[in-house]
């Protein structure tokens, strides 16, 4: 019964429905990741060379954000990278998931059940050595369904791993990336305006201006410090999500795979080694 229930789940294709529908989640999530890290860099290597500036009646207070930003720019850059892989692993998983659920392979496992049904259901003297060529049938059996289902258990169970584990810190870490994205973008387009509107100003107009505004540059440099100062915490966390987007993404297209395939190698190596004893 279990063969038959075998045979017929591998023609349902129930499994890999599953199986191709969870992997294709994890592929989008990881190319979307990929998209973010790519725009992160792009905003920081834009940034690094931006200059916040307060300059009432000449007397200028510049600040720079380059310095602050230099320990995540390689980082960032590696790890959208390391996406990237990750994006294509997965997209390598979908077509080999599109392959096992192949019709042929199917059919050699209906074939192989059939075979060893006939074997299994033979008169008990028709021939000399039945209990081996059982032993030797089921063998045969064993790698085809291990060769069937191997793909789809190991993609379920890395989707089971990561729904329980993983996804949650990975959408905390890509909320996190994309707050410190904005917070860079909003402090280099202040700066931006600010010298817009300081270049496009006749003398008198420049003038006035300064004076206006002597009486509030220490609360301007004030809050670009500060301003500064919440992006520098953001640098920091964000070095911190990205190590933890990096180990998801090794457990997600390597670890977790590499040791699913271990799992059922040993399952079939001792399945094999039970049978041969038993024959």
């Amino acid at each position: 019964m279990a063969l038959i229930a075998l045979t017929v789940l591998s023609w349902s294709r129930h499994l890999d429905d599953a199986a191709n529908t969870a992997t294709l989640e994890n592929f989008k999530r990881a190319l979307a990741v990929a998209a973010i890290a790519r725009g992160f860099n792009g905003v920081i290597s834009v940034a690094q060379g931006t200059e916040v500036a307060v300059q009432p009646v000449g007397i200028g207070v510049t600040l720079t954000i380059g310095e602050i930003l230099d320990p995540l720019n390689d980082l960032v850059e590696r790890f959208s990278a390391l996406a990237l892989v990750a994006s294509v692993s997965l997209g390598l998983q979908l077509t080999l998931g599109q392959m096992v659920t192949s019709p042929w392979l199917s059919g050699l496992l209906s074939i192989a059940v059939l075979a060893y049904l006939v074997v299994l259901w033979r008169p008990a003297g028709a021939a000399s050595g039945s209990s081996k060529l059982i032993g030797r049938v089921l063998q045969v059996l064993g790698v085809v369904v291990f060769l069937r289902f191997l793909l789809a258990a190991m993609l379920l169970l890395t989707h089971a791993v990561d729904q329980a584990f993983l996804a949650a810190k990975q959408d905390e870490a890509v909320a996190s990336l994309s707050s410190a994205s904005n917070s860079i973008e909003q402090l280099q387009q202040q700066s931006t305006d600010t010298r817009l509107g300081a270049e496009g100003e006749g003398f008198f107009d420049r003038t006035g201006a300064q004076l206006r505004d002597f009486l509030d540059s220490s609360r301007q440099t004030l809050d670009l410090k500060q301003q500064l100062a919440e992006v520098e915490a953001q640098v920091e966390n964000s070095v911190e999500e990205i190590i933890n987007l990096i180990v998801i993404f090794l457990l997600q297209t390597l670890l977790l795979p590499v040791a699913s395939l271990w799992l059922c190698a040993w399952v079939l190596r001792n399945f094999w080694r039970s049978v041969s004893s038993s024959a």
